[in-house]
């Protein structure tokens, strides 16, 4: 079984995973209808990955038209698991290693446009209390499901980062 981070951090997978954390479970045609911009065979394929990984559960099975229908649900389980303090500074690398590859990749490409494809980097910090940063996280949240919207023409993906990292000592 490999790293749950390197798993995860796939873009066609991320999008599945927020698919499932939206609706609950879904069916795997389901999944193909939403995230249409996707080959069938390659969200199957990615789809496979998360279960062979244990990332997603089969919630239930049923035959149609001689097919196996497979309801998907993420299996919250698993993740928390992974997800420990123990783990932590392993999964941060991961994550940050992935942000790296995907930049260096881009402008290693000859045809890159950072200005054309809205490319950048953003750094602040922030002067908030518990319950204003609570606020605006939930703000956040809220904009990414605004926003989380449908392949369709003109559409592409932009792939979102946002971290809260921890700031220096004084």
């Amino acid at each position: 079984m490999k790293e749950i981070i390197e798993v995860m951090l796939n873009p066609v997978r991320i999008r599945i995973i927020q698919e499932l954390a939206i609706r609950g479970n879904t069916t795997a045609t389901e999944l193909c209808e939403k995230i249409s911009d996707v080959p069938r065979t390659t969200m199957y394929r990615h789809i496979n990955i998360l279960l062979d990984n244990h990332i997603l559960s089969v919630v239930s099975e049923k035959r149609i038209r001689g097919s196996l229908e497979r309801t998907l649900a993420l299996n919250i389980e698993e993740m928390s698991k992974q997800n420990t303090f123990e783990n932590a500074s392993q999964n941060a690398l991961g994550f940050l290693m992935n942000r790296y590859a995907k930049f260096h990749n881009y402008f290693n490409d000859e045809n890159s446009d950072p200005a054309k494809d809205k490319i950048f980097l953003s750094n602040t910090i922030l002067m908030m209390d518990d319950n204003e940063f609570d606020q605006f996280l939930s703000e956040l949240r809220a904009l990414f499901i605004k926003y989380n919207l449908e392949f369709a023409n003109g559409r592409k993906a932009r792939d979102i980062s946002v971290i809260s990292a921890p700031t220096d000592k004084e």
